[in-house]
């Protein structure tokens, strides 16, 4: 007995070995039986990491490259601007993330009931006279779940309104100003006219030359069926000057959609509510860490991964550039890692 004594003396890894094995056994088993549970709605809590951590590597190069460029005061300030307000692009990618958001919607409405009624019962519990400390942290943490849950509910809502109202807003109007000035133009030139003015114009473009150079492009590559009709809008000239014509109205169109500034109203106003919601989930994320790890029943794995949830949510929250990305991203792993292990 005394050299096995010894040896695990001189290795304490040998010690703790077999608690990790359990650990790390359990921790599967868990995600095994929450795989089986919901195999969808963890499926898509996979793919939101993965979306994540792809946009925050992406996002923390652009904000390097942003600091070199412009300095980290200028830079920091228009992540404030932009968290309210962002520039979006029209194009599959974000359709698909759009769609991505609304999905997440649903599931919060889905879940914001029964964690409203628990977190209920729990602060009935926790917070009467005599309650245990115990007690309380449990509430603590079952305010904190849904009050989150309340609150990206809320941002989500904002976001997907006000990106919605940037689109469609915008969209409609170079679609008018191009209508305006060839009435007759067919509906694929006035398509390809409008959607290069709205993504032009919600990509961050500022000077209406940029857009007008865009949708130059876009209409003078506009396929066959809609370039054959062009002589006839232009009544009867060659296809080379209607088109030139043609390019010249989406040119003033895109420059009508920039002048009229779409999608900064309404739109931003209810936006500027978002760098304060994301603050209040960080808070939230913090008050969560702290009834984890003063549960008992807690597994060890959820304990380190709520902290560090916590201090990522935190560190996404300030718009610090390169910080705030790698914060989003570290707070997404690490969420996925203790909702699924934990």
């Amino acid at each position: 007995m005394a050299p096995i004594n010894n040896y695990l003396r001189r290795n304490p890894l040998a010690r703790y070995a077999p608690l990790l094995q359990k650990g790390v056994t359990d921790a599967v088993n868990r995600a095994k039986d929450k795989v089986a549970q919901d195999p969808a709605g963890q499926a898509k809590k996979v793919v939101d990491t993965f979306t994540s951590v792809r946009d925050g590597i992406q996002g923390a190069r652009d904000q390097r490259q942003a600091v070199r460029d412009n300095g980290f005061k200028d830079t920091f300030k228009k992540n404030w601007s932009n968290a309210a307000n962002p520039q979006i692009n029209f194009d599959k990618a974000t359709a698909l993330k759009q769609g991505m958001k609304g999905l997440g919607l649903v599931d919060n409405l889905r879940n914001l009931p029964g964690q409203v009624n628990t977190a209920i019962q729990d602060a009935r519990q926790g917070f009467r006279s005599g309650a245990t400390q115990q007690e309380r942290d449990k509430a603590i943490g079952s305010v904190a779940t849904a009050s989150k849950t309340t609150l990206g509910t809320l941002k989500t809502g904002i976001e997907l309104g006000r990106d919605a109202s940037k689109v469609v807003g915008t969209y409609r109007a170079a679609s008018k100003a191009f209508s305006e000035v060839a009435p007759d133009a067919t509906r694929g030139a006035r398509f390809a006219a409008a959607s290069t003015a709205t993504k032009e114009v919600l990509g961050g473009a500022e000077k209406t030359k940029d857009v007008a150079n865009a949708a130059r492009a876009a209409v003078s590559e506009l396929a066959g069926g809609t370039r054959a009709g062009v002589p006839d809008v232009m009544g009867g000239g060659t296809v080379k000057a209607a088109n030139r014509a043609l390019t010249q109205a989406a040119g003033e169109a895109a420059g009508a959609a920039v002048a009229k500034n779409v999608g900064k109203t309404a739109a931003k106003a209810a936006g500027r509510f978002v760098p304060g919601l994301n603050v209040a989930m960080a808070a939230a994320d913090a008050a969560t860490a702290y009834s984890t790890v003063r549960d008992p029943n807690a597994s060890a794995t959820k304990k380190v991964t709520s902290v560090v949830t916590a201090l990522g949510s935190a560190a996404a929250a300030t718009n610090i550039p390169v910080v705030s990305q790698v914060g989003a991203a570290v707070s997404a792993v690490s969420g996925l890692v203790g909702g699924l292990f934990g």
